[in-house]
C-alpha cells in the first residue's frame, strides 16, 4: 500500500490564530504516517507570517525520517537576517524521488484581482508495482482567469510526460542526458481552490487526447455515490463565510482508478483552516 497526505496547512496558523508546526505535525503523527505528505502554504524567512522563522528546516526537524522537497512559488528578498522571502509547497517523502522538477504555473495578466505566483512540484517515486508521478500544487484564489491557466498548464504537464513515456529521447548514461522515465501513472494533490461544481473542476478533469489517460476526481472514482467530505471551512468561518465545503482534492490518472482503496478526509482538526486528505493506492 502507498498512503498519501495532502494540507494547507496555512504556515502553521490554526483557527485559534496560533502558529504552530508541532500542533500540525502532530496531527499527522496520530492519523498515521503517510509514505508521501504534500504541503501547501510553507513559508520560509517571511516575516509577514511565521515572524520569518524557517519553516522548511523546522518541517525536516519534526519529520527527521522523510526526504524533503521545497518548491517556492515566490521567492523574494528581504527575509529575516537578509534570507529569500519564500513562500510554496512542500513534499515530504519515504521514497527517494527517481526525480524531482519544479514547474512555475502560469498568471497571465489580470487587473481585476490580487494574486501571487504559483507552482506546482513533480517527483517520480519507485513503489513495488514500478514508478509513479506524483505533483503537489496550490492554484490562484482570487483569479479565475489565473486559476484556468494553471489547470490548463498542468494538463499539458500531463500530456508532456506521457508523450515523453511513450516516446522517450535518446539515452546519454552518467551525464546530465540522462533519461528518466515520467510514468504515465499520475496522482496530484494540493489545495486547488475550486469547489466540486465549478468550471475549473470540470476542465480538470475533461476528457484528454486519445493516448493520454483522463484526469479522473479520486474521489468521485472511489465513492460515486457517496457525499464528499468538505475539507475547508468547518471550523474557520471568518474566512470562510459560506462554511463547510471542498476545495482540496486528490485527482489520478485514470488507469490508477483501479488501486484506489480509500480517500478520506480528517474532519476534526482545527490546526489549519484546511483539512488533511488521504489517499491509500495498492501499488
Amino acid at each position: 500500500m502507498l498512503t498519501l497526505v495532502s494540507w494547507n496547512i496555512q504556515y502553521g496558523k490554526g483557527v485559534d490564530g496560533r502558529i504552530d508546526l508541532s500542533r500540525m505535525a502532530e496531527v499527522i503523527h496520530q492519523d498515521g504516517l503517510p509514505d508521501v505528505l504534500c504541503l501547501q502554504e510553507v513559508s520560509r524567512c517571511d516575516p509577514d507570517t511565521d515572524n520569518g522563522r524557517d519553516q522548511v528546516n523546522e518541517l525536516q526537524k519534526l519529520f527527521p525520517d522523510y526526504e524533503l522537497f521545497y518548491g517556492a512559488a515566490h521567492d523574494r528578498c528581504g527575509g529575516k537576517d537578509g534570507g529569500r522571502r519564500q513562500f510554496g509547497n512542500l513534499v515530504l517523502t519515504r521514497h527517494s524521488p527517481v526525480q524531482v522538477l519544479h514547474h512555475l504555473l502560469p498568471s497571465p495578466a489580470d487587473s481585476t484581482a490580487k494574486f501571487m505566483a504559483r507552482q506546482t512540484t513533480e517527483m517520480v517515486i519507485r513503489t513495488s508495482s514500478g514508478e509513479l508521478r506524483m505533483m503537489n500544487t496550490h492554484l490562484e484564489f482570487f483569479s479565475e482567469k489565473q486559476q484556468l491557466a494553471q489547470i490548463q498548464r498542468i494538463r499539458e504537464i500531463h500530456t508532456e510526460a506521457c508523450a515523453q513515456f511513450r516516446e522517450p529521447g535518446l539515452n546519454l548514461p552518467n551525464s546530465p542526458f540522462e533519461r528518466v522515465e515520467r510514468p504515465e501513472k499520475m496522482v496530484i494533490c494540493g489545495d486547488f481552490n475550486f469547489v466540486p461544481d465549478s468550471d475549473s473542476h470540470r476542465l480538470m478533469t475533461a476528457p484528454m487526447s486519445a493516448e493520454t489517460p483522463d484526469i479522473v476526481d479520486a474521489w468521485y472514482a472511489a465513492y460515486p455515490d457517496k457525499s464528499r467530505s468538505p475539507t475547508c471551512g468547518i471550523f474557520d468561518h471568518k474566512q470562510w463565510k459560506k462554511g463547510p465545503h471542498c476545495r482540496d482534492y486528490f485527482f489520478l490518472s485514470q488507469n490508477l482508478v483501479k488501486q484506489i482503496q480509500d480517500v478520506s478526509v480528517n474532519t476534526e482538526t482545527d490546526a489549519s483552516d484546511h483539512q488533511p486528505i488521504r489517499l491509500i493506492l495498492e501499488v
